[in-house]
């Protein structure tokens, strides 16, 4: 029983989550509403006993302070781990509660170093009022680790699922199968295929993997083109999809569709490699998929 609910909990852990921290403007305006809600929440609630005698500044600049401080850390944070984060379609929930709980630990930690500057206390560097600061910071960061972030991931899960309903039927009708030649800035590079042999296509680092279906199994081709340079050269092909911003799709090719939090997930036939229609194509793919 103990192993069946440790391998739930590891499952639920592991399940896809949006990274939400790679658009420069919305990880601004994201940090910029937190600053603001904890602002908010500590004015409105006190949910900490303080003794306004011990105040170097007034009890509102020391709120704003508190509420201000993880604009920065998490700014830098998140600006650190975009350098890292190759492919934020393996983020999941255990990575995003990780990840924002060491940024709670610092933010935290920074509170207790600024102690000086807004209290009057001779104990101010004691382990007491380090482990109240740290602890402190995630009283108010539970709500979003505990509550906010499970309820989002059900939230999309059943969104992304009852949108699969928008497509009428999952059966494609393959068209003519036609030749085309893939023209590399390195001659020698170029390659003729078969469309309907042609399964997906992949960013990896300064190349393009091309995936091909063929009587031996998938083989894999690999491009010194970009994927949007491959995407004008088989834009003539309408079952040619962009699903995200890293991968190329033939519709043809696919065999079932799942929903997740992230978006949706596409197997295509023959092939154990799982496909991410990211959140932002969803209404595009839903359109381009039913007329095909």
């Amino acid at each position: 029983m103990m192993k069946l609910k440790l391998t739930e909990i590891r499952r639920y852990f592991n399940e896809p989550y949006p990274y939400y921290y790679d658009n420069q403007q919305k990880l601004i305006l994201l940090l910029l509403s937190l600053s603001i809600s904890s602002f908010l929440f500590s004015f409105f609630f006190e949910p900490f006993e303080v003794n306004v005698a011990e105040h170097r500044i007034n009890s509102i600049y020391i709120l704003l302070i508190h509420a201000c401080i993880p604009f920065p850390i998490a700014y830098l944070y998140f600006s650190l781990i975009n350098k890292n984060v190759a492919n934020n379609v393996m983020w999941t929930l255990g990575k995003e509660i990780l990840n924002l709980s060491i940024i709670l630990l610092i933010i935290g930690i920074v509170g207790f170093l600024i102690r000086d500057l807004i209290y009057i206390n001779p104990n101010n560097w004691s382990f007491r009022y380090f482990w109240e600061e740290i602890r402190n910071t995630f009283l108010v960061g539970s709500l979003l680790l505990i509550i906010i972030l499970p309820l989002n991931l059900e939230r999309l899960i059943n969104k992304h699922r009852s949108r699969l309903k928008e497509i009428p039927s999952l059966s494609i009708s393959k068209k003519k199968n036609l030749s085309i030649t893939i023209k590399s800035p390195i001659s020698n590079e170029n390659f003729d295929f078969e469309i309907n042999d042609f399964l997906f296509a992949k960013v990896e680092s300064n190349y393009t993997e091309v995936f091909m279906s063929s009587s031996t199994g998938i083989n894999k081709i690999i491009i010194r083109i970009t994927l949007k340079e491959l995407e004008e050269q088989l834009k003539s092909f309408a079952q040619i999809f962009k699903v995200h911003r890293s991968y190329l799709v033939n519709l043809h090719s696919i065999e079932s569709i799942s929903g997740n939090a992230q978006g949706y997930q596409l197997s295509l036939t023959n092939c154990a490699i799982t496909i991410p229609v990211s959140r932002s194509n969803i209404t595009s793919f839903n359109s381009t998929y039913s007329s095909m």
